[in-house]
Formats: C-alpha cells, sequence, structure tokens
C-alpha cells in the first residue's frame, strides 16, 4: 500500500482534529480544508509549464531529423496549454466555491467565472478527449447557478454530488497529462544523457580532456535532474489522487447526512 505524502497527512490529521471540535457539522471544516489544498494544483502547473519548456532544454542535443520531430511536437504542446491550464483554473474555481459554500459566507465568483473561458478544445494525443471537454464545461455549469445567497450551505451538498463526475473525469485527464509529461521526461533524458555518453566515449585525446570533465559533471548532474522530476512526477499523480478520493468521500459524506438535500 502507498504511503501518503507526510504534509498531506499532517493536513488531513488537522482535518480530523478540527472535525472532532466542530460541532454537528464536522464535515463543512473537511470541505474547507479541501477547498484549501492547493498543493496538487500548484505540482501540476509547474510541471506542465516544465513539459511546455522541454524542446528548449534539449534542443541542443537534437540531431537534424530529431529537431524536426521535436519542433512539431513543441508546436502541438504550446497549442494545447492553454485548454490545460483551463482545465487547472477550472478546478481551482470549483475548489474556491466549494471552500465559500462552506463557510456559509456572500460571495461573487463572476470575476474568476468570465477569466475561465467557456470553451475547451480535445486534444487527443495530449489525453484530453471530448469526454474532458463535457467534464469541463459541467462543472464551469455547476458554478454558473451559484449566485452568492445567504444560506448557501443548503447548496453544498447538491454541488458536491453533481460536481463530483465532472471534477473526477478533469483530475483524471490531469492524471494522464502526467503520465504524458513523466514519458517525455524520459525521453529527453534519453537524448540528452545518450548523446553525453557518446561526446565522452570520444573524447580521448590530451586536448580533450577537459571537455571529458564539463561532460561528466553535466551528464551527472542531468541524470540527478531527471530522476528528480521522475520522483516529483510520481508525487503529483498521488497528491491528485488523494485530491479525487476526498472529494468523492466528501460528497458521499454529505450527500448522506440527514437533512441534506437530495
Amino acid at each position: 500500500m502507498t504511503s501518503l505524502p507526510s504534509h498531506l497527512c499532517i493536513v488531513f490529521s488537522l482535518i480530523i482534529a478540527l472535525a472532532a471540535c466542530a460541532g454537528p457539522r464536522p464535515e463543512l471544516v473537511q470541505v474547507r480544508a479541501l477547498a484549501a489544498e492547493g498543493s496538487a494544483l500548484n505540482a501540476f502547473s509547474e510541471l506542465s509549464q516544465r513539459h511546455l519548456d522541454s524542446y528548449r532544454r534539449s534542443s541542443a542535443y537534437l540531431s537534424p531529423q530529431q529537431d524536426a520531430q521535436a519542433r512539431l511536437l513543441a508546436a502541438q504542446t504550446r497549442a494545447a496549454h492553454a485548454d490545460v491550464t483551463a482545465i487547472v483554473q477550472a478546478i481551482r474555481l470549483y475548489l474556491q466555491a466549494l471552500g465559500q459554500l462552506a463557510r456559509d459566507d456572500a460571495f461573487d465568483l463572476r470575476k474568476e467565472f468570465n477569466g475561465a473561458g467557456s470553451a475547451l478544445r480535445a486534444w487527443p494525443d495530449s489525453g484530453i478527449d471530448d469526454r474532458h471537454v463535457t467534464a469541463y464545461a459541467s462543472l464551469l455549469g455547476q458554478l454558473s447557478r451559484l449566485d452568492g445567497r445567504s444560506s448557501q450551505q443548503i447548496h453544498l451538498a447538491q454541488v458536491l454530488h453533481d460536481g463530483d463526475a465532472p471534477l473526477q473525469a478533469l483530475l483524471g485527464a490531469l492524471d494522464g497529462l502526467l503520465r504524458l509529461y513523466d514519458k517525455s521526461s524520459d525521453n529527453e533524458r534519453d537524448i540528452v544523457l545518450g548523446l553525453l555518453e557518446v561526446e565522452i566515449a570520444y573524447a580521448d585525446t590530451p586536448q580533450q580532456r577537459l571537455l571529458t570533465v564539463l561532460a561528466t559533471s553535466v551528464r551527472q548532474d542531468k541524470s540527478e535532474e531527471y530522476r528528480l522530476f521522475g520522483l516529483r512526477h510520481t508525487l503529483a499523480r498521488k497528491q491528485l489522487g488523494l485530491l479525487a478520493r476526498e472529494h468523492g468521500r466528501l460528497a458521499m459524506a454529505i450527500t448522506s447526512t440527514p437533512g441534506a438535500p437530495p
């Protein structure tokens, strides 16, 4: 069984402790904590930006044939990036709305909602398909119906219930993208380290001794860099999985609370 990241264990331990003191609606404390836990989306955004910059990092190591293919892939990645960012923004906005509903404060998300955009494009090669486009529209549709009225908690169970399926689909899209990013990073690693291996092997004359030392140092640094980002991809997927499971649990728990809207 895979253990949870330590900081997330602390967060959800605090949730349980706070819930014990929260009176008859401890689940509201847990919803607010879920809404405030942004590490999964922050990590995804950082890794998505790194993926976007892959060609810039690797271009110096590419053969002419590899460069042509990499340029095409980089163009496709740039074209899809706005829609990937839109998915993350929609999830953030949804979680923000949940936090506001759980606090029962008046709120207005019109500015953020207008900035989320109205349409998402499918990018099958990147793992964003028609199912995710539909989920995105559904999640934003949930938010468009919230008007900031008082007694907002009566809406919370319904929003959690109706929002769970599209949220799970969008988190699944981000998980698929992380798998793509990890595979792309492995390919980039093989190209970069492979060329350095060749340079080191053929730099065997006294005049090339300094080149050998530099190439060996770069290879060691790059190898560690790719190893660490491989671990970050794995951790980010675990964080997204935890967010998905906790939302699903709360959706079920609050919907099952006596007096909750059907």
